[in-house]
């Protein structure tokens, strides 16, 4: 059975709107040039797929009993030149703390998280790449 998701768009004014969801949660989307008071529709876009993925990557490290120390994604995306100007490339920067995170365990988690269980990423029609920089030292096998 299908799992129906809405969301309500308010126009608030010029290119200024508001999402808002059933249960309440509601954020920003400008479009605006000056005084923005939210993301444009493409940037929240693409942090919609850098937290998508970073949710799995949580969930994995933390089923691993790891502590997390602290993670980010950087994410760039490339533009195609017409309209409309859909993403062509997106890449993500995954910089993760995790004492006793391997740099293979990382990079297979972020693999998965990518290209296996993040459903933004799977409804984008964009070449994802991803790297993995862990910020804390690699123990000695």
């Amino acid at each position: 059975m299908a799992n129906i998701k809405s969301s309500t768009v308010h126009h608030l004014v010029g290119k200024r709107f508001l999402a808002e969801t059933p249960d309440g949660q509601r954020f920003m989307i400008d479009g605006e040039e000056h005084a923005k008071t939210g993301m444009n529709p493409m940037e929240v876009l693409l942090n919609a797929f850098g937290a998508c993925s970073a949710f799995d990557v949580v969930t994995m490290i933390g089923k691993r009993r790891l502590d997390l120390l602290s993670y980010r994604v950087e994410v760039t995306g490339v533009r195609d030149d017409g309209v409309p100007a859909f993403y062509t490339t997106i890449n993500a920067k995954h910089v993760i703390d995790a004492p006793g995170l391997a740099p293979e365990m990382a990079e297979r988690f972020v693999d998965l998280a990518t290209n296996k269980y993040c459903s933004v990423a799977s409804s984008l029609n964009a070449d994802i790449t991803f790297e993995v920089e862990l910020l804390h030292e690699i123990a000695p096998e």
